[in-house]
């Protein structure tokens, strides 16, 4: 029973996704997952201020597209990533290897013009 608390107080703080917690799940109840279907969205979400203003993006693109998104970043975000050490380009081409399923990159940085968090996932 701790366990599968564990495992939902980990889902809950977003440090797995809803797949991995149902994983963890099925093997604590020894119940066999069912297999999953490819990845194939690229999920990114970034909320910052620019200019003094709100920014929010929330981007669902199909996987073949992950290259475009760069172009939806707002400056903010991308230098944000740079400073702390995330290359989008190698990330991105990374994805025409194939990757797993879940976070890519999480950041919650304090920028000059605000807070930062960005999240890239691939569900």
């Amino acid at each position: 029973m701790e366990e599968k608390r564990r495992v939902l107080e980990m889902l809950q703080a977003g440090s797995i996704g809803v797949e991995e917690a149902m994983d963890l799940l099925s093997a604590l109840e020894g119940t066999r997952p069912e297999p999953r279907p490819p990845a194939r969205l690229l999920k990114v979400r970034v909320e910052a201020e620019e200019e003094g203003r709100a920014v929010k993006v929330h981007l669902n693109l199909p996987l073949a597209l992950a290259p475009l998104v760069e172009s939806f970043l707002p400056e903010e975000a991308k230098l944000t990533l740079g400073r702390q050490g995330v290359n989008l380009k190698d990330l991105l081409a990374l994805l025409k290897e194939g990757v797993p399923e879940g976070k890519l990159v999480e950041v919650e940085a304090e920028e000059e013009e605000g807070p930062v968090r960005i999240l890239v996932e691939v569900v």
